[in-house]
């Protein structure tokens, strides 16, 4: 026996998130770490062709359901908790979302952990493409992990239903934002929306999440709100605004909800009725 051999360390617990958004740098340096949860939302094939080592895949559409006629309904509470601790996720564990497409995916899933009462969670920015870019280690096969213990608990002031809209309706510091199309808004939208397509936060060139926050917070100014306000933003069905909802907040934006039923939901419910 060598008496001079170092002993062995264990690893650190992961590093506190730096934001709603961390790079591969950041994400490379706590790979192994205790307590860190890496979420690949990209299709099946792609990850067996190769995935972030120690990721575990999910399927987006397994976050919700169609519910009164409406699809990608977010799943109640127990559904939910369930599907998360299937990935090894337990309260208080760093999550790291990432995909293929801006985060669109990985927003989603940031949305609703922060729904559920789940803060520890971030996108890693330029998903798998800006991963494989920086040279980051790519792992191909099944991870098997121990199941989590994760319990959801309802953080309201993330969400909006349809009669808490009607509600704030005429307030001076409310402020709808349809992430639709500009030919989607003008076949019909929400009453007062303003309309800022999703993809108006990306980068040109880029397979970043977001442009400069500063940038971003002037153009919002340009069209009649800013950080005092409170955004709540909606989409067809909760999907491209979940990416303005990681966006704003990631802008410094402190209340920002997300309008899950969106306009599938309010078509339903008020006919159609809104701003046209």
């Amino acid at each position: 026996m060598n008496s001079n051999a170092e002993p062995q360390r264990a690893p650190t617990a992961v590093a506190d998130l730096p934001g709603l958004l961390v790079d591969p740098v950041w994400l490379s340096e706590q790979l192994g770490r205790p307590g860190l949860r890496i979420v690949d939302l990209r299709d099946s094939e792609s990850y067996a062709s190769g995935h972030i080592p120690g990721a575990l895949r999910l399927e987006l559409a397994a976050l919700g359901a169609c519910l009164a006629g409406c699809d990608n309904v977010l799943l109640p509470p127990a559904e939910f908790g369930e599907l998360i601790a299937g990935l090894g996720i337990s309260n208080g564990d760093a999550v790291i979302a990432y995909d293929d497409n801006w985060g669109l995916a990985a927003a989603r899933l940031v949305w609703a952990l922060h729904y559920y009462g789940h803060e520890r969670v971030a996108v890693l920015d330029g998903g798998w493409d800006r991963w494989v870019d920086d040279g980051g280690g790519v792992a191909v096969g099944e991870e098997l992990v121990a199941p989590g213990r994760f319990k959801a608990t309802l953080r309201a002031d993330v969400s909006a239903d349809a009669d808490w809209i009607v509600g704030r309706l005429g307030a001076g510091d409310a402020v709808l934002l349809d992430t639709r199309t500009r030919a989607e808004f003008d076949r019909g939208h929400l009453p007062e929306a303003v309309c800022w397509d999703w993809f108006n936060a990306v980068p040109a060139g880029s397979w970043n999440v977001s442009r400069d926050p500063a940038e971003l917070r002037a153009e919002w100014e340009a069209l009649g709100f800013d950080r005092s306000d409170e955004v709540t933003v909606y989409c067809r069905s909760g999907m491209r605004a979940a990416h303005t909802y990681l966006v704003l907040r990631n802008a410094g934006f402190p209340r920002v909800r997300l309008y899950d039923g969106s306009w599938q939901e309010w078509s339903i419910k008020m006919g159609g009725a809104g701003g046209h």
